[in-house]
This record gives C-alpha cells, sequence and structure tokens, in this order.
C-alpha cells in the first residue's frame, strides 16, 4: 500500500502513448513542484511520480467523495493526426466520446495532447496550406473556454532545441494539471471525512470506517512523500480511539467498541514488516480486529512513516509509552486473557522494536539511540522474569504440570509472527529458547539484565543501573552465587549511603544480611544487622528481630568484631565535672550524653581513650601554668590552653589520619580577632589555614567499610562497666584517675557488649587539665631583722 501512486489515465493512439510513456513516468518525478493546497494551507514541494492505465468507463470513480487512491485523478488523449479529413472522420468522435464520458461523471480535469512529427515521418509535405490546422479545430471544439487543456508537442522524438523545450512545456504543464486534479479529490475527500468525524456521536457510527477514511488520507500524503502530514493523520486516530477507551472505562462506551474487546486468542507483539502488517488491516475493515491487533497495526503504521523521516530513535522513543499504554488499555477494558500472555506480547514487542532501530540506526546516533532504546531492554528484562517466575524457570523453583501447560498455551498463541531472518533468531525464536528451560531462561535472562545494565551506566543513569543489581542481587541468591549478589548489594548500598536513601539502604543491608547468614559469615551478618536494628525507617518488628539475631549471632563469634557506632550511638555531648580544680591524683568524672538508637535495652561497658600531652613552658621553679580546672570547646574564641591541645592533636597526626574519611572532620576555623582601638580598624587571622584548606579527595568512598574501624590504645582512658543503655538518651559517667599531670584530650568511645566493640571518634574536641600542687617553703622574716 505504500507503493500508491496518483493515477492517470490515457486514450486515443495507444501506439502512441507506448512510445512516449516511458519517457513520460522517468520525466515526471526528476523535477519538484510546488503543491499548493486548499484553505491557505502551507505550500509543499513534491516529486510527482504517477502510473498510467487505459481509460475505460470501469475505471471512473463511482464514490468520488470515499477514495482518491483508487481511483483516476486526470485523463490524457493521445492522438498525433495531422490531416484534418482524418480529423473529421475519426478523431473527433474519438475525442468527442471521450470528453462526454468524462463530463457526464463529473470531471473537469482532463487535456488533450497533439503531437506533431517530422516530416520524414509524416510524409511529404503539401503544396496547399490548409485554412485551418487540425490543433485549430481540437481547440475549437473542445477547449473554445479551456485554451490550457489543449498542449501540441513538437516533435518529441527529435533532440534538437525547440523538442526539448516544448518537452519540459508539457511535463510542467502536466504537472500542474495532475496536482489540480489531485487536489480537487482530495479537498471532497476530506469534506466527507469531517463529515463523517461531526458524526460520530450519531447511533451507528463506527470508528473502523472512519479509520478507514483517514488512513487513506494519511496514505496520499505518504504516496505525495509528506510523511510529517502523514503521521499526523495516524497521532490523531491513535489519540481519537485512546479517548473512547477512556470514555468506556468511564461507563460511556460505544456499541463499535464491543468489538474490540473480545477475548484475545493471540498475542504476537508488534509486527513491523509491511507484508505481515497489511494483513492485519482487512480485520479492521470488517470490524473483527482485536484491541491488540489494532493497536500494532497503528502503531506499525507509525513507525513505518518515522523511519521515513530517518528518526530511528523516535521509534524506540514512542515504543515504552506505547506498550505501557496498551498494557493499561487492556485492563481498564477488562478484555480477558491467559496469564502472562501480556507479558509474551510486551517481550515480542520490545525486541521487534529494538531490532528494527538497531537496522536503522548508525554509531554517530548511539547516544540518542541508547538513551531510549535502554529502556525497552530494561522493559523486556522485567516481563522475561515475570515470566520466569510464572512459569516455574526461576533457580529456587521446580516446575508443576500446571506450569508446563501454561508455557505450551503460552507459545501456542504466538504463530503468526513469522521467526528471523538470514539465520539470526527472532523475537519468538529467543522467547521461546528462554522459556525452553531454566538454562536457557538463565542465559537470557542475564544477557538483558547486563544489555540494560550497562547501557544505563553509559549514559550516567546509576540509579536505574543500580536497581537491575539489586534485583540481579535476589536472582544470584537463588542461584547460591553470593558473591555475586553481595558485590551488586554492596554497589547498591553505596549510591543509597550517598544520595541519603535511608529507607533503600535499609532494605539493602536486610538483603545483604540474608546473603551474609547464607554465607555463614557471622563477621559479616552481625555488622549488616546493626545497620537494621538501628534504622529508623522501618517498623518495629523488624528491628526487634534483628537485635535477637545481633545478640544471638555475637555470642558465636570466636573473635571481637569492631564497628563503627556512628549509625547505632550518638555523642550529643560531653562534660567535665570538677568543682575546685583537678589535681594529681583525683578522680576525674566526665558525664557523656549517649543516645541510643537499639531497639531494646543492652548492657554493656564504655570506655573513652585520653591522648595525654605534658604543660610546655613550665618556669624552673615548678610553676604551674593554671590552677583552675579547663574545659573548652572548639566553639570558643580564647586561643589559651585550647591553642595547646590542638598542637597536641597536630602531634599525633600520624595516628589521626587512621581515621575513616567520613569521621575526619573538616577542621572549624580557628579565628583570631584583633582590634586596634586606635585606629578604629579590625582585623582577622586565620590560624589554621592549611588545615582548613586541604584538598578534599575528588572522589571519596561513598560509604566507609566497617573494617575501617580502628581502636586506638586504652591504656589511658575514661570507662565505666555493666552499663544498660536504654532506647534513647542516656546519661553516663565515665571516670578516671589520672597518674600524670598535663593536658588530657577525649579521642574514641568504645561501647563493648559481648563480643562486639562499637568505636567512635570524639569529632567535637574536648580536654582537661590536671595540675600538681609542688610542696613550697617561704621564709618571711621579721622587721627589723635579717636572715
Amino acid at each position: 500500500m505504500s507503493n500508491h501512486k496518483p493515477i492517470v489515465t490515457y486514450c486515443g493512439d495507444e501506439a502512441l502513448f507506448s512510445a512516449l510513456s516511458a519517457g513520460l513516468t522517468c520525466a515526471l518525478p526528476k523535477e519538484e513542484v510546488e503543491w499548493r493546497r486548499s484553505y491557505g494551507r502551507v505550500p509543499k514541494t513534491v516529486n510527482l511520480d504517477v502510473i498510467f492505465i487505459k481509460f475505460s468507463v470501469e475505471c471512473l470513480p463511482k464514490h468520488p467523495n470515499l477514495s482518491v487512491l483508487d481511483q483516476p485523478v486526470f485523463h490524457i488523449f493521445w492522438t498525433d493526426c495531422s490531416d484534418i479529413d482524418i480529423y473529421r472522420a475519426t478523431t473527433k468522435d474519438e475525442i468527442s466520446n471521450w470528453h462526454t464520458t468524462l463530463r457526464n461523471n463529473g470531471i473537469i480535469d482532463w487535456l488533450i495532447v497533439v503531437v506533431l512529427n517530422s516530416d520524414s515521418k509524416r510524409g511529404k509535405k503539401s503544396n496547399i496550406l490548409p485554412r485551418t490546422s487540425v490543433v485549430d479545430k481540437v481547440k475549437g471544439d473542445f477547449c473554445s473556454k479551456q485554451n490550457d487543456r489543449c498542449f501540441v508537442l513538437h516533435e518529441p522524438f527529435r533532440s534538437d532545441v525547440k523538442s526539448a523545450e516544448s518537452w519540459q512545456t508539457f511535463l510542467q504543464r502536466l504537472r500542474h494539471l495532475i496536482l489540480q486534479g489531485l487536489n480537487r479529490n482530495l479537498s471532497h475527500f476530506e469534506e466527507n471525512m469531517r463529515s463523517q468525524r461531526e458524526k460520530r456521536t450519531e447511533p451507528g457510527w463506527s470508528f473502523c470506517n472512519y479509520f478507514m477514511l483517514q488512513e487513506e488520507l494519511a496514505m496520499v500524503f505518504e504516496m505525495m512523500g509528506q510523511f510529517e502530514d502523514a503521521l499526523v493523520q495516524y497521532d490523531e486516530l491513535d489519540a481519537l480511539f485512546t479517548q473512547y477507551v477512556v470514555n468506556c472505562s468511564a461507563g460511556d462506551m460505544a456499541d463499535w467498541m464491543v468489538s474490540f474487546m473480545r477475548p484475545c486468542v493471540c498475542w504476537d507483539g508488534l509486527t513491523l514488516s509491511p507484508d505481515l502488517r497489511y494483513a492485519k488491516r482487512e480485520n479492521i475493515q470488517q470490524a473483527q480486529s482485536h484491541l491488540l491487533d489494532f493497536r500494532n497495526y497503528l502503531f506499525a503504521c507509525q513507525v513505518a512513516l518515522i523511519l521515513k523521516l530517518q528518526r530511528p530513535w523516535e521509534v524506540a522513543q514512542r515504543s515504552l509509552p506505547f506498550m505501557h499504554n496498551c498494557v493499561n488499555e487492556l485492563c481498564l477494558l477488562e478484555i480477558a486473557m491467559p496469564r502472562g500472555s501480556v507479558s509474551c506480547w510486551v517481550f515480542l514487542s520490545c525486541l521487534e522494536v529494538l531490532d528494527t532501530c538497531e537496522n536503522y540506526s548508525n554509531l554517530v546516533e548511539f547516544e540518542t539511540y541508547s538513551l531510549h532504546t535502554v529502556s525497552l531492554w530494561n522493559y523486556a528484562r522485567i516481563k522475561l522474569h515475570e515470566l520466569g517466575e510464572l512459569c516455574g524457570l526461576m533457580p529456587d523453583t521446580e516446575s508443576t504440570s500446571d506450569q508446563l501447560h501454561m508455557v505450551v498455551d503460552l507459545l501456542a498463541g504466538m504463530g503468526q509472527t513469522q521467526s528471523g531472518n538470514s539465520g539470526k533468531p527472532g523475537p519468538m525464536d529467543k522467547l521461546r529458547e528462554a522459556l525452553s528451560s531454566k538454562e536457557s531462561f538463565k542465559k537470557h535472562y542475564l544477557e538483558l539484565s547486563e544489555l540494560a545494565m550497562g547501557t544505563f551506566k553509559h549514559l550516567g543513569r546509576l540509579r536505574n543501573a543500580r536497581l537491575i543489581g539489586i534485583e540481579l542481587a535476589a536472582f544470584f541468591m537463588k542461584l547460591g552465587e553470593l558473591y555475586m549478589a553481595e558485590n551488586y548489594l554492596l554497589e547498591a548500598l553505596k549510591m543509597y549511603k550517598n544520595e541519603g536513601w535511608d529507607l533503600l539502604a535499609t532494605t539493602t543491608y536486610i538483603s545483604l544480611a540474608e546473603c551474609h547468614k547464607k554465607q555463614k559469615n557471622t563477621f559479616k551478618y552481625v555488622k549488616a544487622c546493626t545497620h537494621v536494628t538501628s534504622s529508623c525507617v522501618i517498623d518495629g518488628d523488624t528491628r526487634n528481630h534483628y537485635f535477637d539475631e545481633l545478640i544471638s549471632a555475637a555470642q558465636l563469634l570466636d573473635k571481637t568484631v569492631r564497628i563503627r557506632a556512628e549509625h547505632i550511638f550518638a555523642l550529643s555531648k560531653m562534660d567535665v565535672t570538677a568543682a575546685n580544680g583537678i589535681i594529681l591524683g583525683d578522680e576525674v568524672t566526665v558525664d557523656f550524653c549517649i543516645i541510643s538508637r537499639l531497639p531494646s535495652d543492652v548492657m554493656c561497658n564504655i570506655a573513652c581513650s585520653l591522648l595525654h600531652t605534658a604543660f610546655e613552658g613550665q618556669s624552673d621553679d615548678g610553676e604551674r601554668p593554671s590552677s583552675r580546672t579547663t574545659s573548652r570547646s572548639a566553639s570558643q574564641s580564647s586561643m589559651g590552653s585550647m591553642g595547646s591541645f590542638m598542637d597536641s592533636l597536630s602531634l599525633s597526626n600520624s595516628r589521626s589520619k587512621m581515621l575513616p574519611g567520613n569521621l575526619i572532620r573538616k577542621p572549624k576555623l580557628r579565628i583570631q580577632e584583633t582590634i586596634d582601638e586606635a585606629t578604629g580598624t579590625a582585623y582577622v587571622v586565620c590560624r589554621n589555614a592549611s588545615a582548613v584548606l586541604e584538598r578534599m579527595d575528588s572522589h571519596p568512598s561513598l560509604i566507609q567499610k566497617d573494617t575501617d574501624a580502628t581502636k586506638e590504645d586504652f591504656v589511658c582512658c575514661l570507662q565505666a562497666a555493666a552499663i544498660v543503655l536504654h532506647p534513647g538518651s542516656n546519661l553516663v559517667p565515665l571516670k578516671v584517675k589520672p597518674e600524670a599531670k598535663g593536658n588530657y584530650a577525649l579521642k574514641q568511645v568504645c561501647i563493648e557488649i559481648s563480643s562486639m566493640e562499637f568505636l567512635q571518634w570524639v569529632t567535637v574536641p574536648k580536654c582537661f587539665d590536671v595540675i600538681c600542687d609542688e610542696p613550697s617553703v617561704s621564709l618571711t622574716p621579721d622587721a627589723g631583722r635579717q636572715i
């Protein structure tokens, strides 16, 4: 049907036309001509290619308003008669009969061509000049009011300049007249089509009949090379049918809609081959088409036009919404279909579109092409997974007899689509193979998953890739390939943690916990359980379950496991309690406010390591630097002993570099403010610019591994034993009796539960000074006496 061309009839001297037809057919489409349509539409440039058929009464239009393609749009009478007597005897009657027949049928688009051949071909020239020529008689008899309806073609068989000019003039005139005739027929056709559309609310109106009308208009535009206009017609039909489906779901069902709602017995998928596509058109014309058949045909017509517009990426772009819409319409209309048949249809349609796009795409458009095809790969993967679960092809299931019968029934409903050609398996071949065994299903499912995930990564859509990774992890867990599953879960977990998707991260930790449990890796299982039980975004029952699992698994550990505590325990504040200063030998108490995110009470031992730094700059006579307790935070502006504390931290810089990346807090600005009262100016100096402006890693680890938790030296530490931590805030006093004077800074907190040690760095600097009042003797002589 895409090979339609305007039909032009010929009559008169058949031998003459046969001699000219080959050159005329080839010459007409060589030059472009402007196609001016009615209603002020934008003119288009077209190449006019026509088909010539012999004139007969049967070929004349019986219903000129109902069709354009199958009816002639122009009529030509050919003659090379140059003798006036012969003209009067025979030629005039022939032209008259032809002209009368056209006039009786209301046809006004015609042309009489008089060919003047050379004398050598017409015999010896007469010495007597005729009073009137044949051309004059033809014009007088038939074209008295329409001189442009008679054309004199001078010696078309010669190659001189005059003949060439006459031939080109004839071609231009013929193109113009044929387009006029086409416009006239097309205007009548469009008026009838619009009137039919306006009757759509009347009883007895049929969408199928109207569809054939507007589709013919689309075919006319396609015939003229106006593919964009043809595509608009199909889009309008698509929108009109969709609106009827929506109305039907709301209770306003048209009578003709019943024919589309019959139970479906065939789910071949899209058929983009023209030969198979047009076979469905007859069913639509006879109102015997099913919803899927109609949608398949309509979309295939749209695809054919898009490919002619050289936009294969648009085919992929339209495909996914088309399939979603079809599945939704099946649900809205409650069309009965066997289980799994919709998944088969979607899978076959996706692969058909992908194969078609691949044949029309090139490497230059790969980026644009992949942007839309990746969703089709993913959709096909999802539907194949659904079929695997439905037919018992998943690794952890065994196919039952009912599932085997289901596979047979599904394959029986796909019997019309042709398989692959040129030795390449087609969509149906791949689906048959995938449903034949578990190994074949695994092969095809993993292939589709890798294609979809790899393309998502190439396009930078990492979230989609990680979602596929989560599903692949579940598949590999069923296969028993736990190492592969763990890798996919960890990749997804990194992204979720980095982007703050707490619920998704917790769900992934649950999957990781299941994976580690199957691996019998108690060490990793304990760590995963801590993340789950401390999460506040899941329900309490799940948290309590994993808390019990955590306590039980911890008792099975043969060595201590060290875990970062930030996600479980939080240090809200730390206060040093000392009334009159800390003297060497006194007991120091630091009150820690610890927030527990565990769902139940837990008994533990708590300790906090101390970094001791001896005083500097003491005088020779042993004068102490201070006799008062120093308890400071980083927010204080004084740079006294806080400066010594920061200096003491810098002394342990090598050890601080062992901190996990996310726990090394960016240093706060140490600002020294100076005011010059004399000049009324002020300025600030950053005393730790090198630390503040230190370059951060451009690509830091998205999450820190629990194995990065390192424990400091707890020889000198604050501690408390047998402390019960309740869910929420807890005030815990930790005590220590310093053995040396100097500055003590809090470094790392360790909470010990069974065989687990939860470690957390003190990120807000906190310190205290321990001093020693050395004994001294002073002699004060009485007045007037000397020692």
